[in-house]
């Protein structure tokens, strides 16, 4: 059975080769997100062009997600510097120093809504600052905890409601580029709540762009409207790096099962992220702790797991996304054995037909042995819907557009392949079969469950389930 779980990698210097693309391709991965937060904007387009060509070559639907820079407080050095407890630290409110050892901040907006008392964390909450006065162009707080402040730190503030804007300046930057890559999604930074949708996708279309939108939940404000996050938004990440300093750090498991449980009852595709296999970045095996949070995350029932450092700037990316493969398809094995996660009494059906629809298309699937489970799909939405359920049967999604297609390859379980042209009136479901058979996604003489909402060329939304053998060219026959 082939792994359901998506990877996503991070592609930077450490995979900026071909070579090293199709390595990667070839152990695993579905999706190359390309961090916005550091390199420069040719940089960005050729990696995202030597993706796409790698994946040519190996023969694989693989997706590109541009991951934004967002609010990222980052601390601009040239130089690292020590912090020594009880010292006191000044941060301009401007990109100028007023004073010559002033700290200068990514977004320095940012800091006028800092009040005294509240916390400010620097590299991922090693060191610890707590803010003091507010005047001058500058904001003044003293060390609690000190160590080396590296350049390009990041600053977190738990304390702070942050009132900035979704898409900063440096995002829609970003979103140029992105555009001129033609990416495949868009990934926002530091979501507070559902209307950064609207906001994000007119940013995108000011650009001409219009792809699918991710929020990556990173702060409490985040977590505590979840449910409306997930409807607005089209994906999310649980991004457990910033919420694990954001929020108490033993909250953080819990909060990435509700997340994952929150978008899988919405039918969208959810990640988890952050130190996935962090010890690889240096080693060629990851530790046992390491493995088991990517098994307790597909337990849990990710549609993804992702790897950054690990194959951005790490010593072993094609170990790492091959370990995570591995550790993916042992994990599901045993879901399946088990049953532990099966279309069968999972959900509650919502009002309107596509619930039991899908419902029904998994378990008749699964009474019947059948091989796979084929629809043609105008958006993948039929396809997400069918996968929340966790059937299986392979999952094989025809859509219309390339562009759906490699944006599919993020989804849990399904196999996106392109669909040919028909003429009206055509019979949709077969043309799938002989689509997925075309590209070897079902075998002469497999069972097939059909699945479409229109299962005429053209015509009127009545949705179909039909039961089918694949023939020797591909043809549907009877089952």
């Amino acid at each position: 059975m082939p792994r359901r779980t998506k990877i996503v990698a991070t592609i930077g210097p450490a995979t900026d080769s071909l070579e090293r693309l199709e390595a990667i391709l070839r152990a695993g991965v579905d999706v190359a997100r390309i961090n916005f937060s550091h390199g420069a904007a040719e940089e960005h387009i050729a990696r995202v062009l030597r993706f796409r060509e790698a994946a040519e070559r190996v023969g694989k639907v693989a997706g590109v997600m541009a991951d934004l820079p967002g609010p990222k407080l980052r601390v601009k050095l040239t130089a690292a510097r020590e912090l020594i407890p009880g010292d006191s630290v000044t941060f301009s409110l401007s990109h100028e120093p007023c004073h010559c050892d002033d700290l200068i901040l990514t977004e320095p907006e940012i800091l006028a809504d800092v009040r005294p008392c509240q916390r400010m964390l620097l590299d991922d909450g090693r060191l610890q600052l707590e803010a003091a006065s507010l005047g001058s162009g500058q904001l003044k707080a003293t060390v609690v905890v000190g160590g080396t402040l590296k350049p390009n730190k990041g600053l977190n503030l738990p304390d702070t409601p942050l009132t900035i804007a979704t898409i900063t300046p440096r995002d829609r930057v970003a979103l140029e580029i992105a555009a001129r890559a033609g990416v495949d999604w868009v990934a926002v930074s530091f979501v507070r709540g559902p209307e950064a949708a609207d906001d994000v996708r007119a940013a995108c279309a000011a650009v001409g762009m219009k792809v699918p939108v991710l929020a990556k939940i990173e702060r409490p404000e985040a977590v505590s409207r979840a449910v409306a996050i997930v409807a607005a938004f089209d994906a999310i990440m649980v991004a457990r790096g910033d919420l694990g300093v954001e929020m108490p750090l033993e909250r953080v498991p819990t909060v990435q099962k509700m997340l994952i449980a929150e978008a899988r009852l919405a039918g969208k595709p959810v990640i988890t992220a952050t130190d996935m296999l962090d010890s690889m970045r240096e080693n060629p095996r990851p530790t046992r702790a390491e493995a088991s949070d990517v098994a307790n995350a597909i337990f849990d029932g990710t549609d993804a797991v992702m790897l950054s450092g690990e194959t951005a700037v790490g010593m072993y990316p094609v170990e790492a996304v091959t370990c995570m493969h591995r550790i993916a398809v042992e994990t599901e094995a045993h879901i399946h054995a088990a049953g532990i996660v099966g279309a069968a009494g999972y959900f509650h059906p919502e009002a309107g037909i596509d619930d039991p629809i899908t419902l029904a298309a998994c378990n008749l699937a699964r009474e019947i042995g059948a091989a796979a489970i084929v629809t043609p799909t105008l958006s993948g939405r039929t396809a997400r819907l069918i996968v929340r359920h966790r059937p299986g049967a392979q999952v094989v999604a025809v859509a219309p557009t390339d562009a759906i297609v490699r944006g599919l390859a993020l989804v849990w379980g399904i196999a996106g392949v392109r669909m040919s042209p028909t003429a009206p009136g055509a019979d949709r479901l077969a043309a799938a079969v002989q689509d997925a058979y075309r590209v070897g996604a079902v075998a002469p003489g497999a069972l097939v469950v059909l699945l479409a909402g229109h299962p005429i060329e053209g015509g009127p939304h009545f949705p179909t389930v039909r039961v089918v053998r694949v023939g020797p060219g591909g043809e549907s026959g009877e089952p």
